[in-house]
């Protein structure tokens, strides 16, 4: 009987330790952002969880193949862009929660040369000198960089001239590796980006002639996870410790 007892002491303490465990445990949120946001998301990410024990879980990407990731139903609660293009066209198919978007940052985009490069760029259209043989770009289906390279090419008739040289990448991480790595003579990023690797690359040019390079934050339509993610997105929008950690990073808050 004695056992027995014991028994039932034992099962209820492991019962109520494990239901305790539950309890404890920290909640997490899944957020799929730019690549260009790696960084400082990030950081601020373990910010947020000491303050919330609420943990993000990030997926880095591409803007585009991030949302179409979304679209076939990866289980997404909150979705970070790197234009506002991808983000109106998930707002308009029902994907996203559009009373939830919110403009949470600005960008440039800079042409960056390998650190040890002697060629001297002083205009884009100096990108067609034959010292110029490579330029990494982002897949401008996918990844909005590499449209909004796309836009300042195309004004000059460049997109047409340069194409034979230019060496598609899937984000704008990758572009920022290629160069870094001297593996490519120029590439398009932006300016938080090429500051970040600054001991392999250099900015030759800071380009205008585009559409704002705006970074929005929305909601995913049909997410259980509905008020964390709105807690995240308004941590990132408000928060002291959010803008001083983008103000880090440089990017410019709107």
């Amino acid at each position: 009987m004695r056992t027995k007892k014991h028994s039932l002491i034992l099962i209820f303490f492991l019962l109520f330790n494990a239901s305790a465990f539950a309890q404890e445990k920290e909640k997490e949120v899944l957020v799929s952002a730019a690549s260009s946001l790696t960084d400082v998301l990030k950081e601020i990410g373990t910010v947020f969880q000491e303050k919330t024990k609420i943990k993000p879980i990030f997926n880095f990407g591409s803007s585009g193949s991030l949302y179409q990731q979304i679209e076939k139903g990866a289980p997404v609660d909150l979705f970070i862009s790197a234009d506002q293009e991808t983000v109106d066209k998930g707002i308009a198919n029902g994907v996203l929660e559009s009373n939830t978007k919110t403009v949470l940052l600005k960008n440039t985009l800079v042409l960056v040369l390998p650190k040890s490069s002697k060629v001297r760029i002083e205009k884009i259209q100096d990108l067609q000198s034959a010292e110029i043989k490579r330029i990494a770009i982002g897949n401008p289906s996918s990844v909005p960089a590499g449209r909004y390279a796309e836009e300042v090419l195309s004004k000059d008739g460049l997109q047409k001239t340069l194409k034979d040289k230019f060496i598609p990448a899937e984000n704008v991480r990758q572009v920022l590796d290629y160069v870094g790595r001297e593996e490519v003579d120029a590439g398009f990023v932006y300016k938080t980006d090429a500051l970040i690797a600054e001991s392999k690359v250099k900015v030759a040019l800071e380009l205008g002639g585009h559409k704002p390079i705006l970074y929005p934050g929305i909601v995913v339509s049909g997410t259980k996870n509905s008020a964390d993610a709105k807690a995240f997105l308004n941590f990132l929008h408000k928060s002291p410790e959010a803008k001083a950690l983008f103000t880090k990073y440089k990017f410019t808050l709107p």
